[in-house]
C-alpha cells in the first residue's frame, strides 16, 4: 500500500547518539485504510535521522508488537517529506543545524 494522509503529527520522544543519529518517536493520525492494510492497533512513527545524511521511517505497532520497515517509495513524496521535516524540527542534532543553514 502507498502511504499518504498521515496527519496530526505529535512529538513523543527523542534519543540522540552524538554525531551519529537522532531517533524520534512521533504519534499521528493514520488513515483507516492504512491501519486495515497493515493490521495496526496502536501505531506510531519511528524516524531515524543520520547526521551524515539520510533517514529511515518505520511504523511501530505497540498494540500488536510489530515493526514495519518501509522504503521511501512506499510513501507519497509530500507525506514522506513532511514526516522527515517534523522529525528534524524535534531532533537535537538537527534543529540548531537547520536554523543555522536557513538563517
Amino acid at each position: 500500500m502507498y502511504i499518504k494522509g498521515v496527519k496530526n503529527l505529535q512529538f513523543y520522544s527523542q534519543l540522540s547518539l552524538k554525531q551519529v543519529e537522532d531517533r524520534v518517536l512521533i504519534t499521528a493520525d493514520f488513515p483507516k485504510e492504512l491501519k486495515v492494510e497493515y493490521d495496526l492497533d496502536d501505531p506510531f512513527l519511528y524516524v531515524t535521522l543520520y547526521v551524515r545524511g539520510g533517514e529511515r521511517i518505520k511504523i511501530i505497532d505497540e498494540g500488536k508488537v510489530r515493526v514495519h520497515s518501509l522504503a521511501k517509495k512506499d510513501f507519497d513524496s509530500k507525506t514522506y517529506a513532511g514526516i522527515v521535516q517534523f522529525a528534524r524540527q524535534h531532533a537535537a542534532q538537527f534543529k540548531d543545524k537547520d536554523k543555522r543553514s536557513s538563517g
